[in-house]
């Protein structure tokens, strides 16, 4: 799961926290989930439509797949000897996450007409996404405590085969943002937002192996939405308690290079390596409408030292990372297929700006599937991974507020997280 359900992390008052976090959703079909999704060079399926929709000029026909992922999820905080609250006095807590169970729904379609050499295909799925909810007692819970945003990403491309051995394609990519809830113990803020952006991919098939490249732009969202004062909270006694509030997100462009190799007829192994720009997501900044409302966040955010603006303005500084992903499949018999995957995904966020909203922690995922023919125009296929969230031991998040010893966020953040997925691909 392209990082744990993904990624919108949550910008609260006063908190270092960010609008779009460093998790994408990388299980976009079974198959290729099988594999570790390393499958950029493969694409032989419906799914091409999203992994690399040039590889659908090497395909037969016509296809349609459709299918989904159940992804559970959990993680945990304990407090360290560095996690502390106002006037430095250390804290001993422990919280847990609630756990989580997701679908996450895909559709592709494909067609190709040989004589034209040319050929379309949509993909419709989720690969952002993102749900985490930490209970108020969690030490760092005037930070955050629930955070969650539902994607719907509409890609539809067209496919051009250069040669008998290589094919390009290009297309739009349409994000849609809703149910975006951003939340801590000081307010809330819900909204949604579109943006647009563009992918291209090349596609080369070679004699017993196949290279693959794929190109998905940066998507700018702009955001519009409520917040509103959390009652008993440090806002609510003001009077303004609701503003109109608005802010941007933009999603990363990402490179994906695929290499894949056929040593025989029962046997593909895969690579890929991935780059996500995360460089994009450098600062956000969240701006009320109401003038009493941005009155009570400047005088409240006077009174603890923070900026004296009554709005919201973080930097992030997130890193570009490179993931790597190796798979294997195994054509064991005529109608079934067995495969195998591994993932290694560092995560985007330094020290500074980690925060309990996004799970920032590097991430393995191993995985396994299966795969089988009903007919010979109809297969089935299913996947299972384990996403392991390594341990990250939290010690050098800035003072909240700044100037104070308080480090709330500070600690030893776990987790981990498992997908059931399966597919129906048909050819017609």
């Amino acid at each position: 799961m392209r990082r744990f359900l993904l990624l919108f992390s949550a910008v609260m008052l006063f908190s270092t926290q960010a609008l779009a976090g460093g998790f994408m959703i990388g299980e976009m079909s079974a198959r290729s989930t099988g594999m570790a999704s390393a499958f950029t060079a493969v694409s032989d399926d419906a799914s091409a439509a999203w992994h690399n929709p040039a590889g659908v000029a090497f395909s037969s026909g016509s296809q349609v797949m459709v299918g989904g992922d159940i992804i559970l999820t959990q993680g945990d905080f304990a407090s360290n000897a560095s996690t502390k609250g106002l006037g430095g006095v250390p804290i001993t807590n422990t919280a847990s996450a609630a756990k989580k169970t997701f679908f996450v729904p895909h559709t592709y379609l494909t067609y190709w007409d040989e004589n034209s050499k040319l050929g379309a295909s949509l993909s419709i799925n989720a690969p952002f996404g993102l749900e985490t909810e930490w209970p108020t007692t969690a030490a760092f819970s005037s930070k955050n405590t629930f955070s969650r945003i539902n994607m719907v990403l509409v890609n539809p491309s067209v496919v051009y085969k250069v040669s008998d051995r290589f094919s390009i394609a290009a297309g739009v990519d349409y994000a849609n943002l809703y149910n975006v809830d951003l939340n801590n113990t000081i307010q809330n803020l819900g909204g949604n937002g579109d943006g647009w952006g563009g992918n291209a991919s090349v596609f080369y098939k070679g004699d017993g192996f196949n290279v693959g490249v794929t190109y998905r732009s940066s998507i700018k969202v702009n955001v519009d939405g409520v917040a509103t004062a959390v009652p008993g909270g440090a806002l609510a006694g003001f009077g303004a308690t609701t503003s109109a509030a608005t802010t941007s997100v933009t999603l990363p462009d990402q490179v994906n290079v695929g290499l894949a190799f056929m040593p025989d007829d029962q046997w593909l192994l895969s690579l890929d390596i991935d780059w996500v720009n995360w460089k994009t997501y450098d600062s956000i900044d969240i701006n009320y409408a109401s003038a009493a409302y941005r009155a009570v966040l400047s005088g409240l955010q006077g009174a603890i030292g923070a900026p004296v603006t009554g709005s919201t303005n973080l930097p992030q500084n997130w890193n570009a990372t490179v993931a790597f992903r190796v798979g294997a499949e195994w054509k064991y018999s005529p109608q079934m297929r067995a495969r195998f995957g591994y993932i290694f995904d560092p995560s985007p966020i330094e020290d500074a700006d980690f925060s309990p909203s996004v799970p920032g922690n590097d991430r393995h995922l191993f995985s396994v599937g299966y795969g089988y023919d009903m007919n010979p125009n109809t297969t089935i296929d299913l996947a299972y991974a384990y996403v392991y969230i390594q341990e990250r031991n939290q010690t050098q998040s800035p003072a909240t507020p700044p100037g104070s010893p308080g480090t709330v966020k500070n600690g030893i953040y776990n987790g981990d997280a498992h997908i059931l997925m399966a597919s129906l691909n048909y050819l017609f």
